[in-house]
């Protein structure tokens, strides 16, 4: 079997936590007294989970794990896109060099998966660049919106652009979670709002055209794809029942563009994990463990392998799908020039 790699691994340098310390107010990012990161004066994280820092601790889990590969993304809470423009840049650069500078030289086990300021797409497109460019990153993880716009808003379009020129993985995943007033108890925000989020995003950039648009943009859907391989038969209904109902010219059944996406395996069954594979297809499911929260898969590999299916889809998703969602950037290490 080839390299395991995930795909879903969130991290933070410690170096950006040093120079927050140092530059940040002028960007309006502070380090609080409770030890987390607050922007723009509010939006402050939770405390930082276990294993998020270090490098080291890390490749122990891997090494247990049997997990090859991690492609960093940062934590979702640093997407910061309440800040302005030139603050949203300079933390991005900030988290894609420091990154690049904590991963240089262990690519054998490391690769990066840039930050961009989405708040203000055309920075977002010059900063994917760069990091593709100069970094050597092999893909983006953007959150599910972005404050008050869905991902088919027109004003994205430069990011959409640049990522599909790129080849560059788009990696979806929730920042706040849909209808959190509602679901305070019994941590309902993650259990079910999170889900629930990323299925609110993959519709939108269906209905909103934003795939057809698009035809060689690459999107992977964390957890799962939140609920839409599963309830992808009532979008089918709406859409059959008359298009004013949805509201949207899509030229085609939602549940055509189920295999524009990849999913991770982040799922927590294995009766699920099959399904999802027999419905969008074996090589549209990359390996995910959403190191190191609680939520994430404590034994990603071992989840695929017990989960029933045949050898050669196991390899595929442990091995095989994960380089082929990343393309050129990660066979190559650059975008074509």
């Amino acid at each position: 079997m080839t390299s395991t790699m995930d795909l879903h691994g969130h991290f933070i340098p410690p170096r950006l936590i040093e120079r927050i310390e140092t530059d940040g107010a002028a960007h309006s990012v502070h380090v609080t007294d409770r030890g987390t990161v607050s922007f723009a004066g509010r939006d402050a994280t939770q405390a930082f989970p276990s294993g998020m820092l270090d490098l080291d601790d890390r490749l122990v889990w891997m090494d247990a794990q049997d997990v090859d590969i991690q492609v960093l993304s940062a934590w979702m809470d640093f997407s910061a896109y309440v800040l302005d423009e030139d603050d949203g840049v300079w933390l991005a650069r900030s988290l894609n060099e420091l990154t690049a500078d904590a991963i240089a030289g262990k690519s054998d086990r490391f690769r990066g998966m840039a930050a961009v300021p989405l708040q203000a797409p055309e920075a977002a497109a010059s900063e994917l660049r760069y990091a593709v460019s100069e970094l050597d990153m092999v893909a983006v993880e953007i959150a599910t919106s972005v404050l008050d716009r869905e991902l088919d808003d027109p004003s994205l379009e430069p990011f959409w652009d640049a990522a599909e020129e790129l080849d560059a993985l788009v990696l979806v995943h929730p920042y706040a979670s849909i209808g959190s007033e509602r679901l305070q108890r019994y941590f309902l925000t993650n259990i079910v709002g999170n889900p629930a989020e990323e299925t609110v995003a993959a519709a939108h950039l269906i209905y909103g055209g934003v795939l057809e648009k698009h035809p060689r943009l690459k999107i992977c859907l964390t957890h799962g794809g939140g609920f839409l391989p599963y309830q992808i038969g009532r979008q089918d209904r709406g859409f059959a029942a008359k298009s004013g109902l949805t509201g949207t010219h899509l030229g085609a059944a939602p549940s055509s563009f189920l295999q524009r996406f990849y999913y991770d395996t982040v799922v927590h069954s294995g009766e699920t994990l099959r399904f999802l594979a027999e419905r969008v297809g074996i090589e549209r499911v990359v390996l995910g463990s959403d190191y190191p929260f609680p939520m994430g898969d404590p034994e990603p590999v071992v989840t695929v392998r017990e989960a029933g299916l045949e050898a050669d889809a196991v390899e595929a998703i442990l091995s095989v799908n994960g380089a082929a969602a990343l393309g050129r950037l990660y066979s190559t290490g650059k975008a074509l020039e």
